[in-house]
């Protein structure tokens, strides 16, 4: 009986990668233990070894027992969302997907594939298309027996309680599967019978509608009772009397975000201090002030009030003004004595920039600088977020009050089994199936349709406002396992601080702490920047349980992810620290894992690097357009990827995927007359500034009064993410900033290791980073306007549409929506080339909105110790492709 199928050719899509939430199988990097079916997240992208260190020969372990001796592995430092319905970077992911199981997995090529010598949910699968209806049918038959690593069943139920927590209004993670046009859920989206699909997002827009409006009533309070505004330019009150003390607790949300943000700026601060070393720059406290206060007085300027500039375009620190601040500090900590130094120089420096914009009350609040909080610093984001979740919620709680209208997804069902197999061939027992229709044809549902299972048991609750979510699981009734569009269900319960930090799944491995034995929790399974992990025992029960079977028991009993800087992988691996890592494949590291005899294996990526630029904080499009022209991305390839580690790439996508137009080149478009070609640079870039109606101002740096926004200046961070300056991007960046000095602009180049989970809120203004891709190049979740996922806040869609009928973003709007119409388009048919002519017109609009410029397609590396390690229980040599790493079946790793 063949239960292993590759899926039909006309739905087989083939690029890969890093999912936005993991599942066990076909991983998206040289060695990676989780695959991407699901969406694209981010990494810190192409991060070096260093080539420094003692020559020596890889240790040969004292113990291999695969029972005792954990194996090692490393991971750049992760955010710590260790939850399958929420975590987006790539190394959260990586950490949950060892602990997950999905509904379908994919082989070597990419292909989908399930049965009981595959570690997914599903015995069979198959789909229908319904000509007469024009809707595609998707049918699951699940496997029996399964068990969670607790040992509990996984059983229909739960795949119901993951479908209806990814397609719940109040889902705020990364995973669109709610836009894939599944019967009846629009509908039940919006809890009404007669919704439209067009009205849909009109609906979901409202909420963030609203929310702009109350933010923007909070401004006008200020402005009518704090400081700045002339009497002639107050607006009208457009609230009522009884408002006015809902209004002023807003304004103390904002102030309470807005303290929070300062809090972690400050720890940005203090990791940049390196970065600011050819600044003069020697205290966080200066960087912090200069950054988050504005306190410009901190540089030198020349006698014509110029700003100082070496001859590589570093400013200087103003060491008198420098000194001037160091006394008042003095004079803090001398009042405050029971503070380490440390502690006195954040809080004092946090007191002076806070209470700049929030002096305690409304009537001595500057009004512009609250503005300026409210619509443009992290904080807008925040409370706008957080106030059209209240809207929303507040919605579903006055149409559900009687119960809800539209209690199910009409195209979802998992009511009914079997005892047969699709081609008719009997099964020994009844199975439960599911099945999910959909209008029309889209290439990608197949993809989001194999998300991963994780426990209802663990993610529900018995008591949630006196509710039992999980014994009350009703399909008939319209009960999940949550409760439905409630915010706080979603944060209190599936997303709680206990869960965040403590994965459950049915994997291959099971969250585990240091000893192996008592409780494990959050604070023990990831601690000392060590992941600890143990076999599950109950894996075994996604295959046959026979001699043989593809899926067993992992044969390493136990397991740890231990944090390692890039830099230093290659020494962990020589000195035996750890096991295996994936450091960058350039020559230099490839050289010195020869010298040391690490055994290494390349093999090209199913990602891509990039720069990212957000409109949020370079709202004119020619100023973005002018950072991409400084941009010589031939570095990486000549200085760093060296010897065809590494191709420059023209269109934000993967190389590897079928959907890339092979025959791009640097992007040009004479209508625009744009041009992003490396040369005559000063002219152009100038020229280009000028032509947008930018002045210099007494400081040499262009300024221009742009509506909505006020006085913007070309004044700007470029940021490396991860700790090392050892990176791909780095001298491109040095680079432009160079030339971008010369010419109006004040860039400075930093390095961070909260750059992945700063993109999660779109904090960055310019950054470099890497693309994990996904299976299907589908572009919804990181381009399409009614994406939910975070990535679309690196581009600023949502300044952008709260600010769509402003001079700045007009083109802006007028683009995601061209852009967004297109991703549709490439949705509707399974046609490969047609789908590639219609992303071939994507990707050069999102070359047009300069919100993103790719650098290089590069190849992962993997490497290990080989003296320890079996290497016949890895991925062979013709196995390996982007999809199919090293070590993918991690079950059938063993040592020698």
């Amino acid at each position: 009986m063949n239960t292993k199928k590759k899926i039909s050719k006309a739905l087989t899509l083939i690029l890969a990668s890093v999912m936005a939430f993991s599942v066990v199988g076909c991983g998206g990097g040289g060695g990676g233990t989780s695959s991407s079916v699901g969406g694209n997240s981010s990494s810190a992208g192409g991060t070096s070894a260093s080539t420094g260190g003692e020559e020596s020969s890889v240790a040969k372990p004292q113990l291999t027992d695969p029972e005792t001796r954990p194996l090692v592995m490393s991971i750049s430092t992760p955010d710590g969302v260790f939850n399958p319905f929420f975590s987006t970077s790539a190394y959260d992911s990586s950490i949950v997907g060892m602990t997950q199981i999905s509904m379908l997995d994919t082989d070597k090529l990419g292909n989908l594939v399930w049965g009981y010598d595959e570690p997914v949910v599903t015995l069979d699968y198959a789909t229908e298309y319904n000509e007469d209806e024009d809707q595609t049918t998707y049918k699951f038959i699940l496997k029996n027996g399964i068990k969670f690593s607790d040992g509990k069943p996984l059983t229909i139920k739960d795949v119901l309680f993951n479908l209806y927590t990814y397609l719940d209004p109040a889902y705020t993670g990364s995973a669109t599967m709610y836009s894939t046009k599944i019967v009846g859920l629009d509908e039940y989206r919006k809890q009404d019978p007669y919704a439209t699909e067009s009205g849909l997002a009109t609906f979901e827009q409202s909420f963030y509608d609203d929310a702009v409006l109350r933010v923007q009533r909070v401004i006008d309070y200020v402005k009518i009772h704090g400081r700045g505004v002339s009497s002639d330019d107050k607006p009208e009150p457009n609230w009522d009397t009884e408002d006015e003390p809902a209004i002023e607790a807003d304004y103390a949300t904002v102030a309470k975000e807005f303290k929070k943000e300062l809090e972690t700026d400050w720890n940005t601060s203090v990791e940049s201090k390196e970065s600011y070393v050819d600044w003069n720059f020697t205290e966080a406290w200066q960087i912090f002030l200069l950054n988050d206060g504005g306190y410009t007085e901190l540089l030198q300027v020349d006698e014509t009030g110029k700003y100082v500039k070496d001859d590589e375009g570093n400013y200087k620190l103003n060491q008198e003004e420098a000194d001037a601040y160091a006394l008042d500090l003095q004079a803090y900590m001398a009042e405050n004595t029971g503070m380490t130094k440390d502690e006195a120089a954040k809080a004092w420096a946090i007191a002076l920039v806070y209470d700049t914009y929030f002096p305690g009350e409304i009537a001595r609040t500057n009004a512009n600088l609250f503005e300026q909080v409210a619509s443009g610093w992290a904080t807008a984001d925040v409370i706008r977020d957080q106030f059209a979740a209240e809207a929303k919620s507040e919605y579903f709680e006055q149409a559900t009050a009687t119960g809800l209208r539209v209690p199910t997804i009409k195209g979802i069902d998992g009511t009914a089994t079997t005892n047969k197999m699709f081609d008719g061939t009997p099964l020994n027992a009844q199975h439960e199936m599911l099945t999910i229709t959909i209008k029309g044809i889209d290439p990608k549902a197949q993809y989001n349709f194999a998300f991963t299972v994780a426990p209802m048991h663990y993610y529900s609750t018995t008591n949630y406002e006196g509710v039992d979510y999980i014994n009350t699981f009703d399909q008939s009734k319209g009960q999940f396992g949550l409760k439905y569009g409630s915010i706080d269900f979603m944060n209190e319960v599936i997303n709680a601080p206990s869960k965040v930090g403590l994965p459950m799944g049915a994997g291959m491995y099971k969250a585990s702490n240091s000893t192996g034995t008592g409780t494990v929790t959050s604070d023990n399974f990831f601690v000392n920047n060590i992941v600890h992990y143990e076999r599950n025992t109950y894996f075994e029960t996604l295959g046959t349980m026979e001699a043989g079977a593809e899926v067993h028991n992992a044969k390493i009993k136990y397991v740890r992810y231990k944090v390692v800087e890039s830099d230093q992988i290659i020494n962990a691996l020589a000195n035996g620290d750890i096991d295996y890592g994936d450091p960058s494949a350039t020559q230099e590291n490839i050289a010195v894992l020869d010298q040391k005899n690490v055994a290494h294996k390349e093999v090209y990526t199913s990602g891509y690097g990039y720069v990212g630029i957000n409109p949020r904080f370079i709202p004119d499009v020619t100023i973005r357009r002018a950072i991409i022209k400084a941009m010589d991305t031939s570095i990486i390839t000549k200085n760093y990827y060296k010897g065809g580690l590494a191709d420059l790439i023209y269109r934000p996508m993967s190389t590897t995927s079928w959907a890339y137009p092979k025959d791009a080149t640097v992007f040009k478009n004479a209508e625009l007359g744009l041009d992003y070609s490396f040369d005559n640079l000063g002219n152009d870039i100038e020229k280009m500034v000028q032509d947008a109606g930018y002045e210099k101002n007494a400081q040499g740096i262009y300024t221009k009064e742009l509506s909505g926004f006020g006085t913007v200046t070309c004044d700007y961070t470029f940021t490396i993410a991860g700790s090392s300056t050892d990176h791909p991007a780095t001298a491109m960046f040095n680079q432009a900033a160079k030339i971008l000095n010369a010419h109006g602009f004040k860039i400075k180049v930093v390095t961070s290791q909260t750059a992945l989970s700063d993109l999660t809120t779109g904090k960055l203004t310019v950054w470099a980073a890497a693309w994990s891709s996904a299976i299907d190049p589908d572009m919804y979740q990181v381009y399409h306007k009614d994406s939910k996922a975070t990535s679309v806040n690196n581009w600023g869609y949502k300044q952008i549409k709260a600010k769509f009928n402003t001079v700045a973003y007009a083109d802006e709007f007028a683009l995601i929506n061209e852009l967004s119409d297109l991703i549709d388009q490439g949705r509707e048919t399974n046609d490969q080339e047609e789908r590639k002519l219609i992303y071939a017109d994507a990707l050069d609009k999102i070359m047009e909105l300069a919100v993103e410029m790719p650098t290089y397609q590069r190849k992962d590396m993997s490497a290990y110790n080989e003296s320890l390690l079996d290497v016949s229980t890895m991925t062979p040599d013709e196995d390996l492709t982007p999809y199919n790493g090293l070590i993918s079946k991690m079950w059938q790793l063993n040592y020698n």
